[in-house]
């Protein structure tokens, strides 16, 4: 192979590398406020159903307090009952206890309703509890294998860098300049493959001498359509 389309090559994939490199670095902050976010998110789920729990326990009290006014009433109106001497005075009697005994059901009944629904939301604690216990251990995990990954990136954008210096001191000025310009205009695909007689990168088809010439790998060509070096692997 033609050394500097050789060179070329190897150029390309540092920078690719470099690239990616770079990125990876770059998020580093956006990905720890995702894990932020997520434990943040288990949080809230775990503190709503906690503030369920606590709504739930007032509300009880609540009825708790009703209840026991009416139950209070109830033994009154017994008591009551007694020491009444007439018919008209026992029957209005009757009809308080009734009364009071009707309120006592309705409270007795909502009374229940909030202990099921506590058992509910109980239930509903212990797996927000152990969402988040889950959620906090794998995202420790994530965020000690991202400062691996970032410190790593790091490291590989050096020893890039460095590879990249010696290289380009191989290649021809005007060469170096036009693979920069492309990559100026392009993006980063500045060197890229011919697959299946097209230009990987625009996917224009190549000419058939152009594609017979490209195949000896003694030259360097560039695509007729978006300019980019390319070569037949």
């Amino acid at each position: 192979m033609h050394a500097d389309l050789a060179n070329l090559i190897h150029l390309q994939q540092i920078d690719t590398g470099a690239d990616a490199a770079r990125r990876q670095v770059a998020d580093e902050p956006l990905r720890r406020q995702e894990f932020d976010d997520q434990l943040a998110a288990a949080q809230l789920a775990l503190d709503t159903e906690k503030q369920r729990l606590a709504a739930n326990q007032a509300a009880r009290r609540d009825i708790e307090k009703e209840l026991a006014v009416h139950q209070g009433r109830l033994a009154k109106y017994k008591d009551q009952l007694m020491a009444v001497k007439t018919n008209r005075e026992y029957q209005a009697m009757q009809k308080e206890i009734e009364t009071a005994g009707h309120e006592i059901q309705v409270f007795e009944e909502r009374l229940l309703e909030r202990m099921i629904d506590a058992d509910t939301i109980a239930a509903h604690i212990k797996q927000a509890e152990r969402t988040f216990a889950d959620t906090k251990a794998t995202l420790a995990e994530a965020a000690a294998t991202l400062s691996r990954q970032v410190s790593e990136a790091r490291a590989s954008l050096e020893a890039l860098a460095a590879e990249r210096t010696q290289l380009v001191a191989q290649l021809p000025a005007a060469l170096l300049t036009t693979y920069e310009r492309i990559v100026k205009h392009r993006g980063a695909q500045a060197v890229v493959e011919v697959r299946d007689g097209r230009c990987s990168a625009c996917q224009v088809r190549v000419r058939p001498q152009m594609a017979s010439d490209l195949r000896r790998h003694d030259s360097i060509f560039q695509c007729e359509s978006c300019q980019r070096i390319f070569y037949a692997p």
